[in-house]
């Protein structure tokens, strides 16, 4: 039998799983191929680029918000505390610092007023914008708030003063309601904050 016979032999015997195998080996290499480029992308994306969060907590250092910085509640993020003034266990989601009526509250960091304003709940509230997704909300602050929105403080400016304008703490009298926010969502200001040694 010929040589060229023998391959035709060859290829009508097993022509279609030569053409299967190649055909698989050929899909592999474009999906190994595809998967290696897309992981050398996103490598490059999030090697280039500045973090926009601080790459640890050491790199956030507020101000004490009133000279005092005696803490009358704490943050509780899931363990429930006793709110007298509405009767009633909740989780408190921020730090409130007992201080007499009318004592200077102070801009944590560096950074920009982003709100003034009242709700009833809160009272007088500051919203200030420290960057990186941060954003530290003030309440419960006496009525003549000195900053406007869009104003650019300095770390241990004045930004108000202590008050008891938020009524769902009113049975608390005067104090600073002091929250954090990270990113949209409610973060323990202690974190940033050196209270044992200020």
């Amino acid at each position: 039998m010929k040589s060229s016979t023998r391959f035709l032999v060859f290829i009508k015997k097993y022509g279609y799983w030569f053409v299967l195998a190649l055909a698989l080996v050929v899909l592999i290499t474009i999906v190994s191929l595809s998967i290696a480029t897309q992981q050398n992308k996103v490598s490059l994306d999030t090697g280039d680029t500045e973090p926009t969060q601080p790459s640890s907590v050491e790199e956030i250092n507020f101000a004490v918000p009133v000279a005092s910085a005696n803490v009358f509640k704490e943050y509780s993020n899931s363990a429930l505390q006793y709110n007298k003034t509405l009767n009633q266990w909740q989780a408190h989601k921020a730090i409130d610092f007992l201080a007499d009526e009318g004592t200077d509250v102070y801009a944590v960091m560096d950074g920009t007023i982003k709100e003034v304003s009242y709700s009833y709940l809160m009272g007088n509230v500051v919203k200030l914008d420290v960057g990186n997704g941060m954003i530290v909300v003030y309440a419960s602050l006496q009525n003549d708030v000195p900053v406007k929105v869009g104003d650019t403080v300095k770390k241990g400016t004045v930004i108000g003063k202590v008050g008891k304008t938020a009524k769902s703490e009113a049975g608390d009298g005067a104090h600073l309601h002091l929250e954090v926010w990270l990113d949209d969502e409610n973060v323990d200001p202690s974190i940033y904050l050196d209270l044992e040694n200020k």
